[in-house]
């Protein structure tokens, strides 16, 4: 039996670095959005000894014991107590270090991939834990579609769709280390603790009550950004490129090196993409909702 299922990617439409926590990790709150742009992955049953990862192109990502979607599959068997093998397959679309959260979208794919695969089917209770333990991203990429993620990225407030807008994502040919970009704003800001954000939070509040409410683009920003526009010049360059196409919004994804743009339909995304520089890998997509943007099993 082979079973496949897809891990979409996601962007940041809004992103604050509300302060340290005692823990080490800091204090956010953002908006997070899955888009048209997925890796897929495959498993089929193996002897209990088996458990591997082959990872196409071959040498883009380990396939040893660091690759989140082992340690994923680690974490489900031994969360169950059984020894069930399995072969995973992993064909990557979604660039590396560019804050668009393939790692942890192909991990959280692999909990559910596997439940399924092994018989499991425990409640969706159990993945978010095994998954806030795997990465702060991770248990969004359970949810998909549109959310508040708050605390270190792990407490997620599900959202109603936005729609079908376009993205357009730049991917300048360099990784940003996640930790290197909050080490250096620590740095340069002294991360003093920030208030609550007003906008924001009043437009979460009236898209859950009536459904329909579009965005303050005007107001959504990515506190990350001037320290990576700051310390890697091409991802400013991609952000300049964008915000000359006149989109709705353009902002850095996460801790770069991704830049994206939001267009309000896929026809100004495919306008919006057109004589981006080449060096870039540029993608022309859209927002997915909830049924499409969580894992679903093929």
């Amino acid at each position: 039996m082979l079973l496949e299922i897809k891990a979409p990617a996601k962007i940041n439409l809004h992103l604050r670095v509300l302060g340290r926590r005692n823990d080490g990790f800091h204090e956010i709150q953002t908006l997070l959005q899955t888009i048209d742009l997925a890796d897929d992955l495959r498993a089929s049953v193996a002897p209990p000894e088996v458990l591997e990862l082959r990872v196409h192109p071959a040498g883009i990502l380990p396939s040893s014991d660091d690759n989140l979607v082992l340690r994923a599959a680690q974490a489900r068997r031994h969360h169950a107590g059984v020894e069930h093998g399995a072969r995973l397959e992993l064909s990557k679309r979604i660039p590396i270090g560019a804050g668009l959260g393939g790692g942890s979208s192909d991990a959280a794919a692999a909990l559910v991939l596997l439940d399924e695969l092994w018989g499991l089917h425990v409640g969706p209770a159990v993945l978010l834990d095994l998954a806030a333990g795997l990465g702060s991203d991770v248990p969004f990429f359970l949810t998909g579609g549109l959310a508040m993620a708050t605390g270190r990225g792990e407490i997620i407030r599900p959202l109603p769709n936005l729609g079908d807008y376009g993205v357009v994502v730049c991917a300048p040919p360099i990784e940003v280390s996640t930790a290197d970009v909050y080490g250096r704003l620590a740095a340069r800001s002294g991360l003093t603790a920030k208030g609550p954000e007003d906008s924001v939070g009043a437009f979460a509040a009236a898209l859950e009550r009536t459904g329909t409410v579009a965005p303050p683009w005007h107001d959504l920003e990515n506190d990350l950004e001037p320290v990576v526009i700051a310390n890697w010049p091409e991802v400013g360059r991609a952000v300049t490129a964008l915000r000359a196409t006149t989109p709705l919004h353009a902002a850095v994804t996460g801790s770069g090196a991704a830049v994206f743009a939001v267009f309000s339909d896929l026809g100004g995304a495919r306008s919006g993409a057109e004589g981006l520089n080449d060096g870039w890998n540029v993608y022309v997509t859209s927002m997915i909702g909830r049924s499409r943007g969580r894992p679903v099993v093929k």
